[in-house]
């Protein structure tokens, strides 16, 4: 009953936003129309297919954090049952993905489905379409959780299963609106941190309804425990939900005056009537003992209000989705710019590179929380009387300092467009950064500071021990596979065309540099670390390592300068002397051509 109620809410609150965004838009003679089965089956489908990945996630939080588990992280009789369940939820989720991608493919050609999705169609265009492709990739791995969620007999399992949901929310978020526009930087950290987060709440919520529903005595202290998760993503769903406001809309008085801006304003409504439901729930319906039965049908009551005010939630954001923002976007003068999503910065100065900003707002907000937790945790040390080293911790803020330059100063503006202030900044997350985030010992700080989880289940504590000494992190700490990934950021990014691919998109900017810092981490993790890890190399090796490394990096300086091109990447072996088509003089130049240069990745 529940299902059904939530599922026709989702739907109503989708077609009513969408048919509310398509009044009033004139018909232009001549412009190929899908129908309104496509036109709004395209938002419905979008929808159910989030829907079923919150159920999913939902079902998987149930097994993972609320059924007790036995001893040794096998999962109890209630709670195979949920990810039995789970592994349903995710198999509709795969098939929904699925006709969600048939729905858009025929939406982008304006075509009926069938005459869409006819096999010379298909052949000619649906790989063109980056939703397409995501959408795919969520069903790929909404499959891949169904089937290890299904045959999944301890927590380990259950846990890949969600890591895996997680990820394919947040797939569909990288190409959406936030792939073509000027904004993308800001859209596509607010936009992930906006999907994760209200998928995040919703399943909490639904979670906490089940408990509620099936009369599970320990109702206050699963609300206990998962309310701090359910309030952090609310906060992240307000600000992130902010962020893609501005991002979107010309002026705030858009909020009003444009339908997309009242059907903004009418998903924050829900959201702050969701909010304040969840608020009644847990301060005022959870009594210090076991709940009785009046109390639990009163909690189970509000938290449907507050699942039925998020799902109303949903089908805007879905309409939202799929409507045309009314923001102007900012034509560039050349190409190389419009890759970059923003106008190329003055010739390089120390001021412009050292001193300026250029704000990431994915790695800024990611910066600050790594520091801010750290700090938190160096504090509960020393209120309860434990020592911690000043030095580990002056070196993790300074790591800290350094990694947020490097990707919010101005170097970061001018990697995007110039070869040798990329490489600096590569160098600088690389062998720089991530040593003194190594001698920080984050790993040994959070063992101490965490609380070990009374009962049987896992908390934060037990999962980062997992992690720590698990399979993957035994194949991720070998030498040989730690060199293989590390120095893949050389030979197999500059000597090959993958550089121009990443640097051709904002996402494979963010995933390039990501991989800089966290193979660096890895590498110096087992070079001079202090966290416990699955093999302590003796030093022998250590230092063998060392100068193998060294070795690497001066054969690949070698490779370089004696390369007949500036820039390797650039698909070019022809000399690029002054006057030969390869040559420009600088993307900095006022007199540069309307093209990318050839000293531009872009």
């Amino acid at each position: 009953m529940a299902l059904a109620v939530g599922g026709a809410t989702v739907v109503a609150s989708v077609i009513g936003a969408k048919a509310w965004t398509l009044v009033g838009l004139p018909s232009i003679a001549g412009l190929p129309d899908a129908g309104a089965l496509v036109t709004v089956g395209s938002p419905v489908l979008r929808a159910l297919t989030t829907a079923a990945g919150v159920a999913t996630l939902a079902l998987l939080v149930l097994a993972l954090s609320v059924d007790p588990a036995r001893k040794g992280g096998t999962l109890s009789r209630l709670g195979r049952r949920d990810a039995t369940l789970a592994a349903r939820a995710a198999g509709a989720w795969t098939v929904l993905a699925v006709l969600q991608a048939m729905w858009l493919f025929a939406d982008v050609l304006a075509m009926p489905v069938p005459q869409a999705w006819s096999p010379s169609m298909v052949a000619a265009f649906w790989w063109e379409v980056p939703q397409i492709r995501a959408l795919i990739l969520v069903a790929l791995l909404a499959a891949v959780a169904a089937a290890i969620a299904s045959v999944s007999t301890r927590v380990v399992g259950v846990g890949v299963a969600t890591a895996l949901s997680g990820i394919a929310i947040v797939v569909p978020t990288v190409s959406g609106h936030a792939s073509g526009t000027s904004a993308h930087a800001l859209l596509l950290a607010s936009g992930t941190a906006h999907a994760l987060a209200a998928s995040v709440w919703v399943a909490i919520v639904a979670a906490l309804f089940l408990v509620a529903a099936r009369g599970q005595p320990e109702l206050a202290p699963v609300v206990s425990r998962l309310a701090r998760v359910a309030v952090v993503a609310a906060i992240a769903l307000a600000i992130s939900g902010i962020g893609n406001t501005v991002a979107q809309l010309n002026t705030w008085s858009e909020l009003v005056s444009t339908t997309y801006g009242r059907i903004v304003l009418i998903k924050a409504a829900a959201l702050v009537l969701a909010a304040l439901a969840g608020y009644i729930a847990q301060r005022r319906l959870l009594p210090a003992q076991p709940p009785t039965t009046g109390l639990r049908r009163r909690y189970a009551t509000v938290a449907a209000v507050e699942g039925l005010a998020l799902l109303v939630a949903f089908g805007a954001g879905s309409a939202l989705a799929t409507s045309a923002p009314p923001r102007i976007p900012i034509d560039l003068p050349t190409l190389a710019e419009t890759l970059a999503g923003f106008a190329f910065p003055a010739p390089p100065t120390f001021t412009n590179v050292v001193l300026s900003l250029r704000l990431d707002p994915l790695f800024l907000i990611a910066g600050l929380a790594a520091g801010v937790l750290y700090v938190a945790a160096v504090i509960r040390l020393r209120r309860r009387g434990d020592a911690w080293p000043w030095g580990r911790t002056i070196s993790w803020l300074l790591g800290i300092g350094a990694f947020l330059w490097a990707t919010n100063a101005g170097i970061a503006a001018y990697a995007n467009i110039a070869a040798g202030l990329h490489m600096g900044q590569h160098m600088a997350l690389t062998m720089l950064i991530p040593i003194l985030l190594v001698m920080g010992a984050p790993a040994t700080l959070a063992l101490r500071a965490l609380r070990p989880r009374s009962g049987p289940g896992w908390g934060p504590r037990e999962w980062l021990v997992y992690l720590l000494h698990c399979p993957a992190a035994v194949i991720l700490t070998n030498p040989l596979v730690v060199m293989v990934l590390y120095f893949a950021g050389l030979y197999g990014l500059y000597l090959s065309g993958l550089f121009g691919t990443l640097m051709g998109s904002h996402v494979g900017h963010v995933a390039m540099q990501t991989h800089f810092v966290l193979s660096g981490y890895l590498f110096y993790w087992i070079l001079i670390g202090i966290d416990p890890r699955p093999r302590l190399l003796p030093y022998w090796q250590r230092f063998m390592l060392l100068i193998i490394s060294s070795a690497l990096h001066g054969f690949f300086a070698v490779i370089i300068m004696m390369s007949e091109a500036p820039s390797p990447w650039s698909g070019s072996r022809r000399s690029a002397r002054p006057g030969s088509p390869t040559y420009s003089r600088t993307p900095f130049s006022a007199d540069r051509p309307p093209g990318p240069s050839a000293s531009s990745p872009c």
